[in-house]
């Protein structure tokens, strides 16, 4: 696909939104070959976006210009643990009517960014709609028997909490949660990219990994950079010194 005239996978590269894949070849395939379905996720925390979304919103409306095939999942049912990516302490639990009001903002607000009509319209989805319904005891099955606590012990994602003694039961679960988010698209809607910030990057490689080890299916993951507060540190909605997208 192309995108003003260029390659889409140059288009990216040259204005820095291509930060990690685990097969550049193989993503420059996926990015300049025929329509495929990628997504991106987002976890409603806050009722807003924060800059800090920008590079990957970006890229999605690049790939959807390019011609690809988006969705955007607003994580109802992750945001709900809360990712420990970057962290050094546990997030604060949010309510389920909180996370519902979230989701709502979220969805209109991303709607600025990405196309939601027309010829190539995204779709909105929620990993909740999923994940209600799935037994905990099937969940475990099904995919944490495909999870080495050691693999994801060693993740970026966990490091830091666990260097502070305080990883709890409730956040090594984000990792496969998101990782059949993945899973389930794959399998319904054919999806074959994940994209996200650099802060994902354990989480998708988990999930494509979760993929190929279940159907022998390869699928890809695409992040962008992160953009970082005034300490040089990630820029999450529920830390400090995130700058915020209003609603004007």
């Amino acid at each position: 696909m192309k995108i003003h005239g260029q390659d889409l996978f140059d288009f990216l590269e040259e204005r820095g939104l291509l930060y990690q894949t685990p097969n550049k070849e193989e993503l420059k395939k996926i990015l300049n070959g025929e329509p495929v379905t990628f997504y991106l996720g987002i976890d409603p925390t806050a009722n807003a976006l924060h800059i800090g979304h920008l590079c990957s919103l970006r890229a999605f409306r690049y790939l959807q210009d390019a011609g690809h095939k988006g969705i955007l999942v607003i994580g109802g049912a992750t945001a709900q643990i809360g990712d420990p990516s970057g962290r050094q302490d546990m997030r604060a639990m949010i309510s389920k009517e909180t996370v519902e009001d979230n989701l709502n903002a979220i969805a209109g607000f991303a709607k600025k960014f990405i196309v939601t009509d027309g010829d190539n319209p995204a779709i909105i989805l929620n990993n909740n709609d999923w994940m209600k319904n799935y037994s905990y005891v099937d969940f475990l099955r099904d995919v944490g028997t495909h999870f080495n606590v050691n693999v994801m012990l060693a993740a970026e994602a966990y490091k830091k909490r666990l260097a502070t003694g305080g990883l709890t039961f409730l956040e090594m679960g984000y990792m496969p949660i998101q990782s059949y988010d993945f899973e389930y698209l794959h399998n319904t809607y054919g999806c074959m990219l994940q994209i996200g910030g650099s802060d994902q990057w354990g989480n998708m490689v988990a999930g494509a990994d979760l993929i190929r080890k279940k159907s022998g299916h390869i699928v890809q993951a695409m992040t962008t950079p992160l953009l970082l507060n005034s300490k040089g540190e990630k820029m999450g909605k529920t830390a400090g010194g995130a700058l915020w997208v209003d609603s004007g």
